[in-house]
């Protein structure tokens, strides 16, 4: 018994010694001063123009002229690095410390919000209704295009989008729905006057009008997207950036109250800019 005793009291003795004696692991700095200390943020993307790509080694688009304007304005000396891989590897790559930023056009859903934390937003990405230049049949919604020719491209939802509004239509009126292969196509015909309106995406139909002045349309602006708030996007960080998070939300909306943010998008092709960065 004395024997089990010592022995109990000489391994409690050690363990406590133990406890005591190693250092615990100091948390985890929150990635503001991790930019401020290291001089960089390393950020991936899907490479996805004009939104967030990789143009001769550097970041370029909407996202990381955001994030410089936000180093600028929070007096942060650090060089913005990218890493372009699958939209897929996004999150994964965060988790894994591969970066440090999803500075990518990601839509905030609750099962990310498990996993990983949000900026507020930085814009509305949504579908757009785009019409020849000047709206000449003066289309607004949906249920304007009855009877009408619209077109989107294969395999999105907005082919849903359309069939779903072309079932509303009147007796006789439904909406001729004509698909095509890629985005390029649907712009192309309604430029050509082939078909009367489009729904696409909307900062891609945008940054088209941008990258090709031939075109001939123009994003109807006060077009009411049919779930505008799903497509609220938001730059993502790993778990427990508290002070990141506080810095650039407040930084962010100043650029958005001084006009900022709206003159970033301009440069890019998105306008009308209030279509992006307002709900309503």
């Amino acid at each position: 018994m004395r024997h089990r005793i010592a022995r109990a009291l000489a391994s409690g003795a050690a363990l406590a010694a133990l406890l005591l004696g190693t250092p615990r692991p100091a948390a985890a700095a929150d990635l503001l001063d991790q930019i401020k200390t290291q001089g960089s943020l390393t950020i991936g993307t899907s490479n996805d123009a004009p939104l967030s790509y990789v143009e001769n080694g550097q970041a370029a688009g909407v996202l990381p002229d955001i994030l410089r304007e936000f180093f600028s304005r929070a007096g942060i000396k650090a060089e913005l690095k990218v890493v372009a891989m699958p939209f897929n590897s996004l999150i994964p790559s965060l988790q894994s410390n591969r970066i440090e930023l999803i500075g990518d056009a990601m839509y905030v859903r609750p099962a990310r919000q498990q996993v990983i934390d949000f900026t507020e937003v930085t814009f509305y990405n949504p579908e757009s209704l785009d019409v020849a230049k000047g709206n000449p049949k003066n289309l607004h919604q949906l249920a304007d295009l009855c009877g009408r020719a619209a077109g989107s491209y294969q395999g999105t939802t907005y082919i849903d989008t359309l069939r779903q509004a072309s079932a509303k239509c009147p007796a006789g009126k439904p909406i001729d729905i004509r698909q095509y292969p890629t985005i390029q196509n649907v712009l192309a015909d309604l430029s050509a006057g082939r078909i009367d309106a489009a729904v696409v995406d909307s900062s891609l139909s945008a940054y088209a009008l941008k990258q090709n002045k031939e075109l001939s349309f123009e994003l109807v602006a006060d077009y009411r997207p049919e779930d505008k708030k799903s497509s609220l996007c938001a730059f993502g960080v790993a778990k427990g950036n508290p002070a990141f998070l506080k810095a650039f939300n407040e930084t962010y909306a100043s650029m958005r109250a001084d006009g900022t943010a709206a003159r970033i998008l301009e440069k890019w092709g998105l306008t009308p800019t209030d279509f992006f960065l307002k709900l309503d």
